[in-house]
């Protein structure tokens, strides 16, 4: 049991780092300078003009990591996505640890995911639970489990690392260290996207072209990124990632004791 779980939590990390991707970018077109560690070999662009799309993709930027909780929704539609990594994560945390979401695996199924203090809890569909565990093993676990949330303290070292991905400051700290190896050059006209009017901001990189959608008007603030890849096959790279309930309270609803098997027990 803790080895299927196991290969669950990397499928849920994995789909953290996704949703990491939708993070602001550096244009190159200013001086370089020794970044804010002193670390030797790694430079920066100088300080982003208000206006621009380094300096909207900044102000953006700033604004989603100092968010007290954010809902982070991913649709991955590239070569692969939905067997061994997520194709969609709904998830919406925040500082103190709480969270809930859903991580989808294409046609393989889906699982919830929950977190309120020190718990956590873990329901796969029987589909997805018979995706990791085939034949007859599979077949009696969901009928031991009969659909019910798997469930034990954050701490557990079979779902401690699912706890983790309900860790803003982690997300926080991985949005932090990507964002210095993108870029965006190019300012687009205003569009309205999900009701909101947004401003394009456009990068390419090794054949990958990245847009963030920032708000128009007001204090900028990041609506949605796409990363898309002229790749094809296996190379394929074609993701959106939504930010949105930035600061937004996060309910956690425990399930009911009749709906819970504790870890321990399998």
């Amino acid at each position: 049991m803790t080895g299927q779980v196991w290969v669950l939590v990397l499928a849920v990390v994995t789909a953290g780092l996704l949703a990491a991707r939708a993070r602001s970018h550096d244009d190159g077109d200013g001086d370089g300078a020794t970044d804010g560690d002193g670390k030797a070999g790694r430079t920066v662009s100088a300080a982003p003009r208000a206006g621009t799309a380094r300096g909207l993709a900044a102000q953006a930027r700033q604004q989603l990591l100092s968010a007290r909780s954010l809902q982070v929704t991913v649709t991955d539609r590239s070569a692969g996505a939905g067997r061994s990594t997520p194709s969609a994560l709904d998830l919406s945390l925040d500082r103190d640890g709480d969270c809930n979401g859903t991580v989808t695996f294409g046609t393989r199924g889906t699982a919830t995911v929950l977190r309120h203090g020190d718990r956590v809890w873990l329901r796969m569909d029987d589909a997805l639970w018979r995706a990791r565990v085939p034949g007859s093993a599979g077949r009696a676990l969901t009928g031991r489990i009969a659909g019910r949330y798997v469930t034990g303290p954050a701490s557990d070292p079979t779902l401690k690392d699912l706890a983790s991905i309900c860790d803003l400051s982690a997300l926080r700290a991985q949005l932090r260290a990507e964002a210095r190896d993108e870029v965006v050059t190019e300012r687009g006209g205003p569009r309205t996207l999900h009701g909101v009017r947004v401003v394009p901001l456009t990068g390419t990189r090794h054949g990958t072209e990245d847009t963030l959608y920032v708000t128009a008007s007001g204090t900028p603030r990041l609506v949605e990124q796409t990363r898309t890849s002229t790749g094809s096959g296996s190379r394929r790279t074609d993701v959106t990632t939504r930010y949105a309930d930035q600061g937004a309270p996060v309910t956690v609803t425990a399930p009911a004791a009749s709906d819970t098997v504790n870890v321990s027990r399998l």
